[in-house]
């Protein structure tokens, strides 16, 4: 099994809740956070269609990886950063299911039949309980039919909710992902593998309030969305990659001020600007300044620094997504109740 505890992209996903009390449902919309998609059903025949329905629409854990060439005929698989970039500009990212979330005691069928019945293996599931069901649901986690459960009467249960929602979307895509590595047998970059990476994009999110990210490199990071589409360039560089840079601005002509910082470790320069200085002919780091930011430390199993940029997109070659997390919320709100 991968060690990797940290896929190279994520975005948010669709959390369907059912529940055959319309008022309940009601009052659990209002408790949910503001920025969680979901859909409410009443109806476990309703909800359990328009899961397994969706089969269809879920993407190939293969495109993440590509096939290459090696001497003497040899041949491995890579991460395939373009498909990761290209990720970002699906316009039915954010409808894929990872959460099903419903009541035990409902009509026709209980909700552990309703988890059995859920086709896709991957899709995290929860089980409301009350007292009364309690015994039913540790059976069906130790028996791996649902992922959680949460007893309806416990203190503080919608703050637990929230929290669990939150924990089970990263670990849908991440174990999602984790399937294709194992099949694959393939290398992962480092960063993926070590935990203060892990807490770190957490410690970002708040920050910079990022709903997306997606793993680039040269320089390795992750370029962060948030929920308008405006995009931030987050730097991750090890030692080695550090140096790397150094050389790269000494050898494109940077002044001498501005190699001195970087090679200190103290400071990192937006990698669109040097990318652009290297098709520039005269004075291509003459406002160099504005581009350099202080570097930040962070010890996990390598020693990193790390800087966030907020350049034009178009600086990196990449453009914002055309679908945007706040208008699926906004698409939500006005038309997504009509699916029930």
């Amino acid at each position: 099994m991968s060690k990797t505890r940290l896929a190279p992209y994520f975005h948010p996903t669709q959390i369907v809740l059912v529940d055959d009390d319309i008022d309940f449902l009601g009052n659990l919309s209002l408790q949910l956070e503001a920025d969680l998609p979901y859909l409410l059903f009443d109806s476990t025949e309703k909800a359990l269609a328009y899961i397994n329905d969706r089969d269809d629409e879920s993407p190939s854990r293969q495109r993440f990886f590509r096939l290459e060439d090696e001497q003497e005929g040899r041949r491995h698989v890579t991460l395939d950063t373009d498909a990761l970039a290209r990720e970002m500009h699906f316009t039915n990212r954010f409808s894929r299911i990872s959460i099903a979330m419903i009541d035990y005691a409902m009509p026709r069928m209980n909700g552990l039949e309703f988890c059995r019945r859920i086709r896709d293996p991957h899709i995290k599931k929860i089980l409301f309980t009350g007292v009364a069901t309690e015994t039913e649901a540790v059976e069906g986690f130790n028996d791996g039919v649902i992922d959680r459960y949460i007893r309806k009467s416990e203190h503080n249960v919608y703050e637990h909710l929230n929290r669990t929602i939150r924990e089970l979307q990263h670990a849908h895509i991440l174990e999602t992902f984790k399937t294709a590595i194992d099949v694959f047998d393939i290398e992962m970059p480092p960063l993926l593998g070590d935990e203060a990476i892990a807490e770190l994009l957490g410690t970002l999110r708040s920050r910079y309030e990022f709903v997306e990210y997606y793993m680039v490199f040269n320089p390795t990071g992750f370029l962060l969305i948030d929920g308008d589409g405006e995009l931030y360039r987050l730097v991750i560089v090890d030692e080695l990659e550090q140096q790397a840079l150094v050389d790269q601005a000494a050898a494109l002509g940077a002044p001498a001020e501005c190699v001195r910082l970087l090679r200190s470790g103290e400071n990192l320069l937006d990698p669109a600007f040097m990318s652009r200085a290297q098709n520039v002919t005269s004075d291509a780091y003459r406002h160099w300044k504005s581009h350099m930011r202080v570097a930040e430390c962070i010890n996990g199993a390598r020693n990193y620094r790390w800087a966030v940029f907020e350049s034009d997109p178009g600086e990196h070659g990449m453009s914002r997504p055309r679908s945007t997390f706040n208008r699926y919320l906004e698409w939500l709100d006005t038309m997504g109740y009509s699916l029930m």
